[in-house]
């Protein structure tokens, strides 16, 4: 089976299109029933979630335009097959599993994993650097976000966490 890179396109858009939905709906719902979506920004914890979803809504209303106003000679665009579609299925399967994850492993278990996870899906295959760029982009995203955002990161049911 094959679908046009057009549709291909507009299946991502709406994709996008639902997933800030999801944040606006998570944002007026539960962070409103637990008191941290009002306030100002650096009190707000729905502050950031909203402006990446605003951006993200500005980028595909900039990509939905694209795909209105550029035709290709044959209107529609090259064909592919839909198992061009499955690296980036499997990264959603990834990131979803590592959200998961996250709650029950910890940052600290979790993130690596999915790290590794995401270099092995595009190609990566020595041992030393799987281990090295798992282990070093988390630890050094834990350093900023504990220190320098003061985010505490989830420690999963095994308590762990660095104290910087």
């Amino acid at each position: 089976m094959s679908i046009t890179q057009r549709h291909a396109a507009w299946l991502a858009i709406v994709f996008f299109a639902v997933l800030i939905a999801v944040v606006f709906h998570q944002i007026n719902t539960d962070m409103v029933e637990q008191g941290i979506a009002s306030g100002t920004p650096y009190d707000n914890a729905a502050a950031y979630p909203k402006a990446v979803a605003i951006l993200i809504g500005i980028l595909i209303a900039l990509q939905a335009a694209i795909q209105l106003l550029a035709r290709n000679a044959n209107g529609e665009g090259a064909a592919f097959t839909i198992a061009r579609l499955r690296r980036p299925a499997l990264l959603l399967v990834i990131f979803a599993a590592y959200l998961y994850a996250l709650g029950v492993l910890g940052y600290h278990l979790s993130t690596p994993l999915m790290i590794v996870a995401v270099m092995l899906l595009c190609g990566m295959r020595r041992p030393l650097e799987l281990a090295i760029g798992g282990l070093g982009i988390s630890f050094a995203l834990a350093f900023f976000f504990e220190v320098y955002l003061k985010i505490v990161l989830p420690p999963g049911l095994f308590g762990l966490a660095i104290s910087w």
